[in-house]
């Protein structure tokens, strides 16, 4: 009986590690696709750096295009940006909910340009003529 009863658990337990084995995959999935349709920034190394380079590309030919970066803070925390830009303007949306140290909110700007101010080893992409008259870093990238 004791037989039935150890070999009745070791089959439920199998049975649960593969359920959490399936989610596991699942969510390795979901976070792969998502990143690989963004750039990633983690502290001026770029990953999907060609995504960055076709929107460049795109904005310089004043096509409408959207980019999707996620940008890490020092402590690791995702900074989420969505960047629109309709053939005049860009539109940003900077969602710092996941920072701990942020103002845990979805910011929203307009700009008018955005430029490449090359420095040493570093190039930094700025919003400029944003609504308010200020400056905002899209990305610091370290020059290969």
């Amino acid at each position: 009986m004791k037989k039935i009863l150890v070999f009745s658990l070791l089959l439920l337990l199998a049975g649960c590690n593969d359920n959490v084995q399936h989610f596991e995959t699942m969510e390795r999935a979901q976070i792969e696709s998502i990143d690989n349709d963004r750039v990633i920034d983690q502290h001026g190394q770029l990953e999907n750096s060609d995504l960055f380079h076709q929107f460049l590309k795109d904005v310089k030919d004043k096509e409408q295009k959207t980019l999707k970066v996620t940008r890490y803070t020092i402590e690791g925390a995702p900074i989420y940006w969505a960047v629109k830009f309709n053939g005049e303007h860009f539109n940003i949306e900077i969602d710092n909910r996941e920072d701990e140290w942020g103002s845990k909110n979805i910011e929203n700007y307009q700009c008018d340009k955005l430029t490449e101010e090359v420095a040493g080893s570093l190039t930094d992409y700025n919003f400029t003529s944003c609504d308010g008259g200020f400056e905002i870093n899209l990305l610091s990238v370290i020059n290969e």
